[in-house]
């Protein structure tokens, strides 16, 4: 994996989880949400999204957010 790319690990309630991944992969480059995992005994989720940080907006690197 490439020095400009970080992973995004977000934890919570699964519909919050996925869609806090779907907005992070809209402004980056990004592999996309991957799939919601849950650990034994847990009622959250975990959700990662790899994204590449190294561009600027004007070279593509994200889009404008969508309020």
């Amino acid at each position: 994996m490439s020095a400009s790319v970080i992973t995004i690990e977000i934890r919570g309630h699964e519909p919050a989880a996925v869609k806090a991944a779907e907005q992070i992969s809209a402004l980056f480059l990004s592999s996309g949400p991957g799939r919601p995992r849950r650990r034994p005994g847990e009622d959250d989720v975990v959700v990662q999204v790899h994204a590449d940080v190294s561009r600027s907006p004007r070279e593509g690197g994200y889009a404008e957010p969508c309020l």
